[in-house]
């Protein structure tokens, strides 16, 4: 095997070990339960409330995804300095977050507001499967820059759930899609704070 390739399959195998900790899983799941606060606030006439409501979980997620890497996961797995192309790759997915999240929230409340197309066929099919299938692009752009298996699974959560709560107007779906999230996350935590120690070289 040429050796290059071979210590790329390497570095690229102990980049992978890092999601075996749950906390990316767990931060996609606060994502999309930041979305069902918001419905939960929808009954809340002032919109700023409504806003900061979502907010609010959605940089608890940040913390606890920035957080938990650093308290939980690197000192059982160690600090590892990985190439500068995976530097860019996290900037990718920032970015992509960002369009996703701010696309999630703008479509959310424009259809919510019955703000969208003129057409109400267009506005109340179409659309919301399109909003749907963005959505689960952007998150797939997301796995293939982080190389997260998983997380293909949960775009396709993320799509259907915005799809169906758009068509339909149940906003419940997204407390259930994130539970849905969130319960394997959980579970791959605590498997990994009970198979990991941390060092205390780390």
């Amino acid at each position: 095997m040429d050796q290059s390739n071979y210590l790329k399959k390497l570095e690229s195998k102990a980049f992978r070990s890092f999601y075996k900790d749950g906390i990316w899983d767990i931060f996609f799941a606060l994502m999309m339960l930041g979305m069902f606060t918001s419905t939960v606030m929808d009954k809340i006439e002032n919109p700023t409330f409504k806003i900061l409501g979502m907010l609010f979980i959605e940089l608890f997620a940040i913390f606890f995804l920035i957080f938990g890497k650093k308290y939980i996961t690197v000192p059982r797995l160690g600090e590892v300095n990985f190439a500068p192309h995976r530097k860019r790759r996290l900037l990718y997915v920032f970015l992509v977050n960002s369009a996703a999240l701010l696309i999630g929230i703008g479509a959310f409340f424009l259809f919510n507001n019955g703000q969208a197309a003129p057409n109400l066929d267009m506005r109340d099919t179409i659309i919301p499967i399109g909003m749907g299938v963005w959505i689960a692009f952007l998150t797939s752009l997301m796995a293939y820059f982080l190389e997260f298996d998983r997380l293909y699974l949960y775009a396709f959560i993320y799509g259907l759930t915005f799809a169906l709560v758009l068509l339909f107007d149940i906003p419940i779906l997204f407390l259930f899609a994130g539970l849905m999230i969130l319960l394997p996350g959980m579970v791959l935590l605590v498997k990994f704070l009970r198979d990991y120690k941390p060092n205390k070289r780390a």
